[in-house]
């Protein structure tokens, strides 16, 4: 088993251009014309006998077709003989089928997207899909051709223009053989191409990552610096003190506790000594047995059900597709269950709150876009109304308000209704917890790897269980009431703007949610 648990892209910087050209492109000819062209390609020159027989034409009908041929300068006559001009030879090169190629010169509009690194076009399956939340990486900037970016391209446009037809016509017979000549280039907005990085685990608990398949679209030359750069930049990431333990008693998970260090009486963890060859060695338990906790719990069980079955275990982010499905589906029924058991004077809340953890790998995907979708369309299918999906996000207490507003937009992007941002609390700061209060929650941890502190591995739970929902909600609670930002957009209602707002946050905003916590 292997098992994906985070999503990342990271980010190349590229560019679009409007080109105006002239192509080359494949223009019909009569039919007999082409076979007439083909048969003297093969055979060499033959004499109007042969050719008059071959077709089993008329006399008359065969002086026709010379004449044709002529006046579109493809053969010509020595000795009696009929042969194919230089002209008419020349339509065969560049075929791959052997087959004559006529063309004619037309006016067209090329909209070609280059990776700004060594100007290589890019395909729609990469650069079709626009996601700014990317992971940057540390590109050494060329100073030297910086601001030539539009007689680089040109040049590029002209190097790799069969490739640049190939990625926007989709069918072969759109494609232009040629570009004739380039009559202007302008260059649009500078962008990052988000190339996707695939988390995973296995059984026996080793973490890794790679480049999704997609790369392989791109030179090699470049696909070797991505893979370069990219462990450069996760090795560069930020450590996080460890509260792992404290997540574990903060929601008495006891299927999480399984996997802790039997601790002894007086608090402190149960140490073993073993034999090893002819000495005796002080062995410390593990602070979490990882890879038994992946092999049991989602290995044979892909996920345990425990709690009295209001609880599941969750292995990755809660944006990941299984994570996805089962989540949406677990919504769907907590959410039918609270309607059913609903009375007249029951307050439906208004809002699901996610609160994110602090984490640079957290949220660089178009993943989170479709799930948050996907959660107020399951609200809305059950209660007749969607949510709102509220992101409480960490922020530094000196955070310049531009990259606050700045932030804030690229989750505003991923969907959420409105953001909060603010310094996270220190032993909170790797948790991260979704809430629809008094219906549906579940509660990740960011768990380091051993072998590398900066990256780590989502592991949790999706869960009704009434406590548990009550310290999610005190948890975001909490979290919004640290916040110190409040973004959000205009509805576009009543002659409100859609333009991004921006204000001080208050822990007001969030004293309803002490309906749902039990202290």
């Amino acid at each position: 088993m292997r098992e994906r648990f985070n999503t990342v892209a990271v980010a190349i910087p590229a560019q679009q251009f409007h080109v105006r050209c002239h192509v080359s492109i494949e223009r019909q000819v009569p039919v007999m014309t082409d076979f007439a062209v083909r048969l003297l390609h093969l055979t060499g020159p033959l004499e109007i006998n042969a050719m008059q027989e071959y077709f089993g034409l008329s006399s008359s009908q065969t002086i026709d077709l010379i004449d044709l041929l002529r006046s579109e300068g493809l053969v010509e006559e020595s000795g009696g003989r009929y042969s194919l001009t230089s002209y008419a030879e020349g339509r065969f090169v560049g075929s791959s089928d052997d087959l004559p190629r006529f063309t004619r010169i037309v006016e067209r509009q090329s909209r070609p997207v280059f990776e700004l690194l060594s100007y290589t076009p890019i395909p729609k399956a990469l650069s079709g899909t626009y996601w700014d939340n990317a992971l940057e990486l540390e590109w050494a900037s060329n100073d030297e051709a910086h601001g030539q970016t539009v007689e680089r391209a040109e040049a590029a446009f002209h190097q790799h223009f069969l490739d640049i037809e190939r990625f926007q016509q989709d069918e072969e017979w759109r494609r232009a053989f040629s570009c004739y000549k380039v009559d202007s280039i302008t260059s649009g907005r500078p962008f990052n191409v988000p190339l996707p990085v695939h988390f995973e685990v296995d059984l026996d608990g080793n973490v890794e990552f790679d480049v999704d398949t997609q790369l392989d679209l791109l030179p090699d030359e470049l696909r070797s610096r991505v893979r370069r750069l990219t462990a450069d930049r996760i090795g560069s990431l930020k450590a996080h003190s460890d509260y792992f333990k404290g997540f574990v008693d903060f929601f008495e998970d006891a299927l999480l506790l399984r996997y802790l260090p039997v601790s002894r009486a007086d608090g402190k963890s149960a140490s073993s000594v073993i034999q090893s060859g002819h000495k005796l060695v002080l062995r410390k338990p593990l602070d979490f047995d990882f890879q038994r906790y992946i092999r049991e719990v989602h290995g044979g069980a892909d996920g345990e059900v425990y709690d009295d079955k209001r609880s599941r275990a969750l292995l990755g982010a809660l944006y990941m597709p299984k994570n996805q499905d089962r989540l949406v589906e677990a919504l769907s029924a907590a959410a039918d269950h609270f309607k059913r058991a609903a009375t007249a004077d029951t307050s439906y809340p208004l809002e699901m709150l996610w609160v994110i953890p602090e984490t640079d790998l957290w949220g660089r995907t178009e993943l989170v876009r479709r799930f948050i979708e996907r959660l107020s369309a399951t609200i809305a299918n059950v209660w007749g109304e969607p949510v709102d999906v509220v992101g409480i996000a960490p922020a530094l207490q000196d955070e310049p308000v531009e990259r606050i507003r700045k932030r804030g937009n690229l989750l505003l992007d991923a969907g959420f209704s409105k953001v909060y941002l603010g310094p996270s609390i220190a032993r909170f700061e790797r948790f991260e917890t979704m809430v629809l209060p008094g219906v549906y929650g579940a509660a990740m941890y960011q768990w380091k790897v051993p072998s590398m502190d900066v990256l780590s591995v989502p592991i949790g739970f999706g869960t009704h269980s009434p406590k548990a929902l009550h310290r999610l909600s005190k948890l975001a609670r909490n979290a919004g009431a640290n916040a110190l930002h409040r973004v959000w957009r205009g509805s576009g209602k009543d002659g409100e703007d859609r333009k991004l707002k921006y204000t001080a946050a208050s822990a007001s905003d969030f004293l309803y949610l002490d309906d749902f916590v039990m202290d």
